[in-house]
C-alpha cells in the first residue's frame, strides 16, 4: 500500500485530495485507481486508511491516532557532508528522533545550507516516515552557532549527553520526558567545546567501543536511548 503525506486529515467518510505533486505522483507514476487503498499520514501522529474515489479524491476509511512517544530525544548534530547528511535524516526518522538541529562547531566540515537543500531534506524525512510507519515527523530546526547550543544546554530543560570515545557509559535517566543528543563533527568536538559543554550541565558518554562517523554516532546514540524507554 502507498502511503503520503497529508497535513489535514479529515475524519472518516470525509475525502480529501493530496498536494499537486503528491497527486500526480498517485496518478501519472504510480497508475492510481478508483477503490485503490491509500495511507495517509499528517506527521502529527494520526494516520488514515483511504480509497481512491471516481474524482481521484481519497475516502476517508478509517482514522488511528498515535499517542506521543514517552522520551523526545532531540538531536544536535554537526552537518556532515550531503550523502552521509541525507542517510542520517532517513535513518533518524526511521528510528524516531522527535527534531534535528544542525550547529556550526569549530571543527565543521560542512556549514548547512541557506537555499533548497533543508525542503530536500523534509522530503527525506517524510519518506523515511512513510518506509518505517512511523506517524511523527522529526522537526527540522534551523541552524544554530555552538554558543546557541550551550544556552540550550544551561536552560536545564532536558538532560544533555554527547559523544565522547573517552568517557564512561552514563546511565539512562529514567524519568525523562526529553532529552537531547549532541554529536560533534568528523574528527571529533575540540577538547575546549568539550568543557564548555560539561560545564553547562551536559555529560559526556560512549555508545560503542570504537570511533564512529558522525551519521553513525547520530542513529546509533538515538536508538540507544530511545530503545532504554521501549
Amino acid at each position: 500500500m502507498h502511503s503520503f503525506y497529508c497535513r489535514n486529515i479529515p475524519e472518516t467518510g470525509q475525502a480529501v485530495r493530496l498536494e499537486i505533486h503528491d497527486e500526480k505522483h498517485l496518478f501519472k507514476t504510480l497508475r492510481g485507481k478508483p477503490g485503490d487503498p491509500i495511507e495517509l499520514l499528517d506527521g502529527r501522529g494520526v494516520s488514515a486508511q483511504a480509497l481512491i474515489t471516481s474524482t481521484r479524491a481519497l475516502e476517508i476509511t478509517g482514522r488511528i491516532s498515535t499517542p506521543e512517544p514517552p522520551l523526545k530525544l532531540h538531536l544536535f548534530v554537526a552537518t556532515p557532508r550531503r550523502n552521509p547528511m541525507e542517510q542520517m535524516l532517513r535513518q533518524c526518522a526511521e528510528v524516531g528522533v522527535w527534531s534535528i538541529t544542525p550547529v556550526v562547531t569549530e571543527r565543521s566540515v560542512a556549514l548547512p545550507p541557506r537555499e533548497s537543500a533543508p525542503e530536500r531534506w523534509e522530503t527525506i524525512l517524510q519518506e523515511g516516515c512513510k518506509q518505517s510507519r512511523n506517524p511523527f515527523l522529526p522537526q527540522l530546526h534551523a541552524a544554530i552557532r555552538f554558543n546557541e547550543l550551550l544556552e540550550r544546554v544551561r536552560d536545564g530543560a532536558a538532560p544533555a549527553f554527547f559523544g565522547a570515545p573517552g568517557a564512561g557509559q552514563e546511565p539512562f535517566p529514567a524519568d525523562a520526558a526529553d532529552l537531547r543528543w549532541i554529536v560533534g563533527p568528523e574528527g571529533g568536538l575540540s577538547p575546549d567545546e568539550e568543557a564548555r559543554l560539561t560545564d553547562a550541565g551536559a555529560r559526556a558518554c560512549r555508545i560503542g567501543r570504537w570511533i564512529m562517523r558522525v551519521e553513525t554516532a547520530a542513529v546509533c546514540g538515538a536508538a540507544l536511548f530511545l530503545h532504554a524507554r521501549l
